[in-house]
């Protein structure tokens, strides 16, 4: 059996909860670490600006766009993966999703040289793109 709960009162939560402790060892608990339009939306609501304009440059270029490509149209390439991971960390914060969400977006780096840490671009997973399509036009 596999549940997904979302809303409800705080007294329905703590019985909820206080039922699942008593049957504990009947079943497995895992974090739902899986994005949705909702979790998508949220992400967008939060982000920094550094970090909502990547996801709308990524989503344009299809799921990838160049360091190239985003230096060309006047991007500051100096930390917009620290602008996700702080946008993953208040979403976390501010109980949006789970601990250990994976990064909606991550840098891409010269294989050929990974002694340098040049950022090649910014990749997000194919999977996710209609998702965050959906979660930008709302």
């Amino acid at each position: 059996m596999d549940l997904r709960i979302s809303g409800g009162s705080p007294a329905f939560e703590e019985k909820l909860l206080a039922l699942f402790a008593e049957h504990l060892d009947e079943f497995t608990v895992e974090a739902d670490r899986e994005w949705t339009i909702e979790r998508a939306r949220d992400f967008l609501h939060i982000a920094t600006p550094p970090a909502r304009t990547l996801v709308h440059d990524v989503l344009y270029g299809g799921g990838y766009r160049s360091a190239a490509d985003l230096r060309e149209i006047g991007r500051d390439l100096a930390g917009p993966a620290i602008s996700i991971t702080k946008t993953l960390t208040k979403g976390t914060v501010e109980g949006l999703w789970p601990r250990g969400m994976p990064a909606p977006i991550t840098p891409q780096y010269d294989r050929d040289k990974p002694q340098n840490k040049k950022v090649k671009g910014y990749r997000m997973p194919s999977d996710l793109i209609p998702i965050f399509t959906a979660a930008a036009e709302n």
